[in-house]
C-alpha cells in the first residue's frame, strides 16, 4: 500500500510538472503584445507619424508591436499617493533619511546647484528637492518599459488618451532621432524618465546640456538633470524674487472659504483675499494667488500660493506634491545650515 501510495503522489507531481511546463512552453513570449488594429487610437497615430514625422509605416508598426498592455499601469494611475490627505502624504517624502540624503546631494553637487541658481533663479534647495521626491536622488529611475506604459495609457487609458498618444509621438520620435531602441528605455509607470522623471515632452521642450559634452542625458548625468530641473521652473514662471507661499494667519469665514480652489490655479488678487478677511504674510508675493487647503490630522490648514506654488504644479499638478517639495526644500536647507555651524 505505502508503494503505491509512494508511485501515485510521484505521478501526480510528475503530472503538475509536466502540465507546468506545457503551459510555459505553449505561451506565446508574445502573448499580451499588441495588435494595433484592435486600437484605433494607435491606428491613427501610426499614420499621423507617418505622414506627419516621415516614420516609415512598417518600422513604427514593428516599435509598436513589441509593447504590451500592462494592467498593472492602469491600476497605478487609479491609486496615485497625490489623492491621500496632505498629513498622510508628507509622510511619505518628508523623513529624516530623505532630509539627510537631501543634504548630501546638495553637498557633492553644489557647483551645479549653484550656476542653475545664478542661472535660473530656482534655489539649490528646491531643486535638489524635487529631484528627491522624484526619484530619491537619482537612485531610483523606474523599472518600468516606457514603451510599454505610453502604449498602455495611450490605448487603454480613456481618460487621458490624447495626453499620453502625445507622449508617445515624442517618445518615438525622440529614441528614433537619437538611434536608441525604445523597448529598452525605462521609467516610471506613467512614462516619466530619468533622474527628473521627465515626460517624453518635457525631456524635448526643456532639457538642457549643463556641463557642456553637447549631449541632453537626463539618465546620467546629474548636471543636466540639476539645469533641466531649474529651466522648466523657470520657463513655468518661477520668479527668483517672489516667495513660494504664505501661511493664513486667521481663520477663514465663511465668504472666504468660499475662495478656497482645488488646485493652485492663479485666480485671486491680494484685494480680494483682503476684502474677504484673508490675512498672510504678502512680503514677497504679488500678482494673482490661490487660496488652498492642506488637510492636517486635526482639521484644514489653509495658505496663500503665489507663483512659484503654480510654478511647481506644472512638474506635478497637485497641491500635495507642490507642498511636499517645498517643505521638504526648507527641511534640507535647515539641516544644511545646522551641519555647516
Amino acid at each position: 500500500m505505502n508503494d503505491f501510495r509512494v508511485a501515485f503522489f510521484a505521478m501526480v507531481t510528475a503530472m503538475v510538472v509536466a502540465m507546468t511546463l506545457i503551459m510555459l512552453l505553449a505561451k506565446p513570449a508574445r502573448v499580451l503584445a499588441v495588435e494595433i488594429e484592435k486600437y484605433p487610437v494607435l491606428v491613427e497615430l501610426v499614420e499621423q507619424m507617418t505622414a506627419e514625422d516621415g516614420y516609415p509605416k512598417d518600422e513604427l508598426n514593428r516599435v509598436l508591436e513589441q509593447a504590451t498592455i500592462q494592467q498593472n499601469t492602469i491600476d497605478l494611475m487609479n491609486r496615485q499617493h497625490e489623492s491621500l490627505p496632505w498629513h498622510r502624504y508628507r509622510k511619505i517624502f518628508l523623513s529624516q533619511s530623505r532630509i539627510k540624503h537631501g543634504v548630501r546631494f546638495w553637498n557633492e553637487n553644489q557647483l551645479a546647484l549653484a550656476r542653475a541658481r545664478q542661472k535660473f533663479g530656482v534655489p539649490q534647495a528646491v531643486i535638489t528637492a524635487l529631484i528627491g521626491i522624484e526619484t530619491n536622488y537619482g537612485a531610483r529611475l523606474g523599472n518600468n518599459s516606457v514603451l510599454d506604459s505610453l502604449v498602455t495609457l495611450s490605448a487603454q487609458y480613456p481618460r487621458r488618451s490624447a495626453f499620453f498618444t502625445a507622449e508617445l509621438r515624442t517618445f518615438l520620435n525622440i529614441t528614433r532621432t537619437e538611434g536608441i531602441d525604445p523597448a529598452t528605455v525605462l521609467g516610471s509607470f506613467a512614462g516619466a524618465i530619468g533622474i527628473p522623471q521627465f515626460m517624453p515632452s518635457s525631456y524635448a521642450a526643456y532639457s538642457v546640456d549643463f556641463n557642456g559634452n553637447n549631449q541632453r542625458d537626463l539618465v546620467n548625468e546629474i548636471d543636466d538633470a540639476i539645469g533641466s530641473v531649474a529651466n522648466y521652473l523657470k520657463a513655468h514662471g518661477w520668479n527668483r524674487a517672489q516667495r513660494i507661499y504664505a501661511r493664513v494667519t486667521e481663520p477663514l469665514s465663511a465668504s472666504a472659504a468660499k475662495l478656497v480652489g482645488g488646485n493652485a490655479k492663479l485666480v485671486h488678487t491680494p484685494q480680494q483675499l483682503a476684502a474677504a478677511g484673508v490675512t498672510f504674510d504678502a512680503d514677497r508675493g504679488g500678482g494673482q494667488m490661490a487660496l488652498i487647503s492642506l488637510q492636517e490630522r486635526a482639521g484644514k490648514r489653509y495658505i496663500v500660493g503665489f507663483g512659484n506654488f503654480y510654478a511647481i504644479t506644472r512638474y506635478n499638478p497637485s497641491v500635495n506634491y507642490a507642498m511636499a517639495v517645498t517643505e521638504l526644500a526648507d527641511a534640507i536647507a535647515e539641516a544644511r545650515d545646522d551641519d555647516n555651524d
